[in-house]
């Protein structure tokens, strides 16, 4: 008996066992997303200014008028036209020289490892690098801890039996069989048999022209998305208004996002629906620009909506780049495909902080207003080089180094009609799931 069958006509697609796996599984995703984004908090940095030489009691906040006159004589004005005090200098016997000491704003953080360990002035893109170092565990995470996960978590029955493994199959099918309260019948377990697993090497997808571009294509846009969406957590601090209720609003907006892709995935197609939410977002970000620069604060609200449009676009085209770039990779290469995509994504997610820190190294509005326009350019150039890639919905996959190489040929170049045949289709419900060497989290 093939495993399909025992699984659709004994075991159950998605039982009661099946449930609680995915339950499970969920679980740790939820506590990743907050790993994932903590950065911003922890190292976040509240307004700062030179402590005043000589004040123990020397705070952020104006505490009297001869406090305000203190500081009006010794801290020079910023040059930075958002700030009013300069951040890294004082007047010290009528010249500016460097501070040592600062004092910092709490009415949005109390204290912040940032604020605690002075990583501000010279030393302010430490934050940054403290990001990336997250970021780059994460890439190394992905690799060296792979195995852990293989020994908590049951092995795909139907990937034992690929392997020829049938003895540690049949233990586990007869845990899922219990779990979904099914009764095995002894003969249903008798020369069960899956498809055999052929794999391949990375490098096989840099062998031809076509895989190659179409490979690199993938790669950059997984780099782009990841940047991207990160990014635009890690950028909360540089909006106007609430700092609390924008990164609120940044985890909201996914929703719609998720939703989008789950209604239209399968009804428009990947390209359609990848190309539009990447364009259409990363121009969002690029507009905030205008009302960041030209607008008065009470149009600022603009910007925030601009920004939030900007991560529904992109957070959809990395649920959607999931799928669609599985699709387009040929089956004897899709797990080291996947593999080397999510690799990128990594590498995406450390440059983000740097982009996000831009304001740091530029003053003024321009500073606070670049970092979403470079994720925003970088997406509209992401999605636009996906015109270049083929649509798989309702299309066979392909199959092998071969298929792949033929994929698509066929097919109008940008936004493709949809093509039916009586073979297997490339839809949600029957893409198959590999095993992948790391996952997004």
């Amino acid at each position: 008996m093939h495993f399909d069958d025992l699984l659709v006509e004994k075991l159950g697609e998605f039982g009661p066992y099946q449930k609680k796996t995915y339950f499970l599984l969920c679980l740790t995703s939820i506590s990743a997303g907050f790993h994932m984004v903590i950065s911003v908090f922890l190292l976040g940095t509240p307004e700062y200014r030179c402590a005043l030489p000589g004040w123990s009691n020397d705070t952020f906040e104006i505490q009297n008028e001869a406090h305000r006159q203190m500081i009006n004589l010794m801290i020079p004005d910023s040059t930075d036209e958002t700030l009013k005090y300069s951040q890294c200098k004082l007047i010290k016997n009528n010249i500016s020289v460097a501070c040592n000491r600062w004092v910092y704003d709490k009415s949005i953080f109390k204290s912040t490892f940032t604020s605690e360990q002075n990583l501000v002035c010279t030393d302010e893109l430490r934050t940054s690098h403290a990001s990336m170092i997250f970021f780059g565990g994460v890439l190394a995470g992905a690799f060296g801890l792979g195995t852990l996960s293989d020994m908590l978590v049951p092995e795909s029955p139907r990937w034992l039996l690929s392997q020829g493994r049938h003895e540690e199959a049949e233990k586990i099918i007869r845990q899922i069989a219990k779990g979904n309260n099914v009764t095995l019948p002894e003969k249903a377990l008798v020369n069960l048999e899956a498809d055999k697993s052929t794999t391949g090497r990375v490098w096989h997808l840099f062998t031809d022209r076509v895989l190659l571009i179409r490979t690199l294509i993938i790669f950059f846009n997984w780099l782009v998305v990841s940047m991207g969406y990160y990014g635009l957590s890690l950028n909360t601090g540089n909006l106007s208004g609430d700092f609390y209720l924008n990164f609120f609003l940044s985890g909201l907006v996914e929703f719609p996002a998720y939703t989008l892709c789950l209604v239209f995935l399968d009804r428009v197609g990947r390209k359609k629906l990848h190309v539009s939410c990447f364009v259409g977002g990363g121009l969002a970000c690029i507009c905030t620009i205008f009302t960041m620069l030209y607008a008065d604060e009470s149009l600022q609200p603009i910007t925030v909506t601009l920004a939030m449009i900007g991560k529904i676009g992109i957070a959809a085209a990395f649920a959607v780049i999931y799928v669609w770039s599985a699709e387009i990779y040929p089956t004897v290469v899709r797990n080291a495909g996947m593999g080397a995509s999510s690799a990128c994504a990594r590498i995406g997610g450390m440059v983000s902080p740097y982009i996000a820190d831009v304001s740091k190294v530029v003053d003024g509005h321009l500073g606070r207003a670049l970092p979403l326009v470079i994720f925003g350019g970088f997406s509209v150039l992401a999605g636009l080089l996906s015109l270049l890639l083929p649509e798989t919905l309702n299309h066979k996959l392909p199959e092998t180094i071969q298929d792949g190489k033929e994929f698509g040929k066929k097919e109008n170049k940008y936004f493709p009609s949809k093509s039916y045949s009586n073979q297997a289709f490339a839809t949600d419900d029957n893409i198959s799931t590999t095993k992948t060497e790391s996952s997004r989290l």
